[in-house]
């Protein structure tokens, strides 16, 4: 299938309630001791934008981006979360893939443990990848595929390490196959107000 890469007007997700969903069973023991098994290796991301529409525009937007992926089998979009859309050095790395390629990540850190999660849809024109080599941090020569978040780099030797700067996006899609939406009329003007309208993340 293929994806829509064009990203829903960011003034909209502004406004937008999203939120990070892990997957995990728990149970407890006679005793009350906590048992847990966690079922995802990858977090995954949601969004409810009913929060973000300002306007009969915004809603008409929407609308007019779910007719276009439902009526044309489009994955996904691009959607920006305005909570976590810039990689710096001190939040990103890059992962070897194979020969030249590496992937750009995006690094969460605490108690010196890194969950690494990889950033498919880098905004074209904004991400630069840094090398560090014996100490001294230099821009590497790289050239970043918007679609992937694959960089290609020249130059490497072995013991460099890489971190990029620049914002990304979240490829996402309608979680449901349904709109759902309603009139007001209140002192003679005509309000659209709509249910959650929710987005979820995809695996590329």
């Amino acid at each position: 299938m293929t994806f829509l890469d064009t990203r829903l007007d960011s003034k909209i997700t502004h406004g937008a309630r999203s939120c990070v969903r892990w997957s995990r069973l728990k149970a407890y023991t006679g005793s009350g001791k906590l048992q847990q098994t966690f079922n995802w290796a990858n977090a995954k991301h949601e969004m409810d934008v009913s929060h973000g529409l300002r306007s009969r525009a915004d809603y008409q937007t929407v609308l007019d981006l779910f007719y276009v992926i439902m009526a044309g089998g489009y994955v996904g979009f691009r959607v920006k979360d305005w909570r976590d859309f810039q990689a710096t050095a001190l939040n990103s790395t890059l992962t070897l893939i194979v020969g030249s390629t590496w992937q750009l990540q995006r690094k969460h850190s605490a108690g010196g443990v890194n969950y690494l999660r990889a950033i498919s849809k880098p905004v074209a024109g904004t991400a630069v990848v840094s090398r560090t080599r014996a100490g001294a941090v230099t821009t590497a020569s790289a050239t970043i595929d918007a679609t992937t978040g694959i960089a290609t780099i020249t130059g490497h030797v072995a013991g460099d390490t890489y971190t990029w700067a620049g914002e990304f996006d979240l490829p996402m899609t309608f979680q449901s196959d349904e709109w759902a939406g309603e009139l007001d009329v209140a002192t003679d003007n005509l309000h659209v107000m709509s249910q959650s309208i929710m987005l979820e993340e995809i695996r590329l």
